[in-house]
């Protein structure tokens, strides 16, 4: 690692170790985008291969960029499949359930990984008067800012689906309720919800609609319960599927399996209600003291020290 530091220092010291390495960079960067898309440029190839994929392309939901990720996907993909097993669960509670989806974003993460580094040398180069350690300390950076980005946009977007989710399942559970009370099967019953907060709730529904296909697929409906667990990572999802899947085992009523959880759900978000309001005293106790006490004393204080300043001056 001193000795690369070293070798930076020393090309980074004069104009033309600049210009060479930013080149050397613009060149690794154009290549690496003429091998991935060198298609663009063959049309004769691109042609070829569209006239051959016609037929698979709806069966097949692979594209020519997937293929050619696929390819390299060696160079960029970690070799752990623990690392690989928690990204994928990842990407599939961010909504991301194709296949190519663990693909593209270590693919991405490479290109950030790539790109910036390779911006932040473009800028500090015509910066004149920049320090060499200032350099390599904004390529450090950048380089950081593009392994970490993805991951960070990913957890971002979890948290934000899994919240919208968590939002939208009492509603849901409700009309599923109010559905199985009326005669239509579970699986009628969860169409029909589909069907009804396709607008107002997207993301549930969406998540539901592939629970049916999968069931009209023949996939076993306790199965297809458990992949929508798998795929949400909402505790409430997961209660829910638990107390299905315990009342078509043991050939209980799923009305009253669906009255009984909507109840304890009900009641369990208003205990979280009423404990989130009994941490309001306690969370204003800090910006009364800091911002109000302040105030109210100068308030209440400011006459009396008027009153002694005078009586000081006579």
């Amino acid at each position: 690692m001193d000795f690369l530091m070293q070798l930076l220092t020393g090309l980074m010291a004069s104009q033309w170790g600049v210009v060479l390495m930013v080149s050397g960079a613009v060149f690794i960067f154009a290549l690496a985008l003429m091998s991935l898309f060198d298609d663009f440029f063959n049309p004769v190839r691109s042609r070829f291969k569209r006239e051959i994929n016609a037929d698979a392309m709806s069966t097949t939901d692979t594209n020519d960029l997937s293929d050619k990720l696929r390819k390299y996907n060696n160079l960029f993909t970690p070799s752990d499949k623990s690392l690989l097993q928690r990204t994928t669960m990842r990407l599939h509670y961010g909504g991301f359930h194709a296949r190519n989806s663990l693909l593209h974003y270590y693919a991405i993460r490479m290109l950030l990984m790539i790109s910036l580094p390779l911006l932040a040398l473009i800028v500090t180069g015509f910066i004149p008067g920049i320090k060499t350690m200032i350099i390599g300390q904004s390529l450090l950076v950048a380089l950081a800012v593009g392994y970490m980005a993805p991951s960070f946009i990913l957890d971002r977007i979890i948290v934000n689906r899994q919240k919208t989710i968590r939002r939208a399942f009492p509603d849901a559970l409700d009309l599923l309720v109010v559905c199985s009370e009326a005669g239509l099967s579970l699986d009628a019953a969860i169409q029909k919800v589909t069907t009804e907060l396709s607008i107002s709730q997207p993301v549930l529904a969406d998540e539901l609609d592939i629970v049916i296909d999968e069931t009209r697929a023949g996939i076993d409906r306790h199965k297809a319960l458990q992949r929508l667990v798998d795929r949400t990572g909402v505790e409430d999802v997961k209660g829910l599927v638990s107390a299905l899947s315990q009342s078509m085992r043991f050939g209980t009523s799923i009305v009253e399996t669906l009255k009984v959880y909507s109840e304890e759900l009900r009641d369990k978000r208003t205990q979280a209600a009423e404990a989130v309001a009994a941490k309001i005293g306690t969370k204003l106790i800090f910006p009364l003291a800091v911002c109000l006490l302040p105030a109210f004393l100068l308030v209440v204080m400011a006459p009396a020290l008027i009153i002694f300043k005078k009586m000081g001056s006579m």
